[in-house]
């Protein structure tokens, strides 16, 4: 039978296989008191899969609700939420070490050279930008940035439940709309 510390150190494994990565920052002077309702836009229509574009939308307008904040039309809304997406090519140089030898002492300590091999990978880089901004002078008074490598999903339910994901993380550190009496 299986210990628990097995099933420890194989979550630690595979959570540090993630390739996601967030950032968030924020403006310490604003006041998030007043904010009750939002509204969500996003400036890259036509550039993207508006069908990638509306989950992500509808993941963050989920999320905020979750949050204790209310959807509204952008003309009511009391803060703005902005979100962007890009794909870049990105390249990773590894530096592989090989043993090579020389008959007749191959693999032995004398007769052998470790010869440093590079191998250059390219892969997609996804990325999203959340911003909220105050709609009465466009001022961004928070941002989440996530960057990951770009995943291929077998179905569009694996392609929802990442990007949930995704922006779970990076809404966690938008503050939780505070229940007034």
């Amino acid at each position: 039978m299986f210990k628990q510390p097995f099933f420890l150190t194989l979550f630690l494994f595979l959570a540090g296989c993630s390739s996601l990565q967030v950032h968030s920052d924020y403006d310490p002077a604003f006041d998030f008191g007043p904010l009750s309702s939002f509204a969500v836009v996003s400036p890259d229509r036509g550039k993207g899969s508006t069908l990638t574009q509306s989950r992500i939308a509808d993941a963050i307008t989920e999320r905020m609700v979750t949050k204790g904040y209310r959807a509204a039309g952008r003309s009511d809304a009391d803060f703005i939420i902005l979100f962007h997406t890009d794909i870049t090519t990105k390249s990773q140089v590894v530096t592989d070490y090989q043993t090579v030898g020389f008959y007749p002492y191959y693999g032995y300590a004398y007769g052998t050279v470790t010869v440093p091999v590079q191998h250059e990978y390219q892969y997609d880089e996804a990325k999203i930008i959340i911003d909220a901004l105050n709609p009465d002078g466009n001022r961004i008074f928070w941002r989440a940035v996530s960057s990951d490598r770009l995943k291929s999903f077998d179905t569009p339910q694996e392609r929802i439940a990442y990007i949930n994901d995704v922006v779970r993380e990076m809404l966690k550190s938008f503050p939780n709309k505070s229940k007034e009496p």
